[in-house]
């Protein structure tokens, strides 16, 4: 009974030693300098500075089916192989598809606004400016056939204006507007690149309507008219009418 007490003495006596050592550590630590605890430190609170207008921000996700038709001018080029003109101008729009995320917010309590990232599988219609003939031997043709099937990476900022419409507690219209970018990720044709049409950019100008129902999903409607934002020898033109809905990650997962 005696051992069993001075053994019960004992670990009291060391865990209150251990614990005196270790609260002395972390008094110690309080003087000690932590520069990069401290920058990080520094780090957040002037991010949350900036970003202090920023409020209300929810993330969703969004799937859409789009019409596509691109506008090609080949501006007179001379290729090896020429096209059958009927052949390759469709002159309408095709259908498509794409996926992604956005976040919608308001800025300093009243500029509604949306950010977005999406793939994009595009196939287009494609309508050739230019035809050309050598009389009577030869029908119409093109010098240059354009990639009609692509996937882009895009980017778009849109800002959203509410319209005064019915119940504006369950039921919102916006009108957006705002700018987008494309990036090409998929093989661009040999030919192409060799006419010097290979630029992978697309910077757009959108527009467009939206439909909230009481926060469960976001039905809309946008138009997107852009052009390469590098200079082509064959600059081509993308249209596109987007219809989709967007739904609150927090409703999904």
């Amino acid at each position: 009974m005696y051992k069993f007490l001075l053994f019960f003495i004992t670990c009291l006596f060391i865990n209150n030693i251990i614990a005196q050592k270790i609260t002395s550590k972390q008094q110690d630590s309080l003087y000690l300098s932590h520069p990069f605890k401290d920058k990080m430190q520094r780090l957040k609170k002037s991010v949350a500075k900036n970003f202090v207008n920023f409020k209300g921000n929810e993330l969703s996700l969004f799937g859409a089916l789009s019409l596509n038709k691109q506008s090609i001018n080949d501006k007179g080029i001379t290729a090896p192989i020429n096209y059958i003109y009927d052949a390759v101008n469709s002159n309408s729009f095709n259908s498509s598809y794409s996926g992604g995320f956005r976040w919608d917010g308001i800025y300093n309590e009243k500029h509604l606004y949306s950010f977005s990232f999406a793939i994009n599988k595009i196939i287009a219609g494609s309508y050739y400016q230019n035809k050309y003939t050598i009389s009577p031997f030869v029908e119409d043709f093109t010098h240059f056939k354009a990639d009609n099937k692509y996937t882009t990476l895009s980017m778009a900022l849109h800002y959203k204006k509410l319209l005064p419409i019915n119940d504006m507690q369950k039921y919102k219209f916006y009108i957006v507007a705002g700018p987008s970018f494309d990036y090409k990720i998929s093989t661009i044709s040999n030919e192409n690149l060799i006419n010097g049409a290979g630029s992978r950019f697309f910077v757009n100008g959108d527009i467009g309507a939206e439909f909230d129902n009481q926060s469960f999903y976001v039905l809309f409607a946008h138009y997107k008219f852009g052009s390469q934002l590098i200079n082509s020898t064959v600059p081509i033109q993308l249209n596109r009418f987007e219809i989709g809905v967007s739904i609150k990650a927090s409703d999904l997962f």
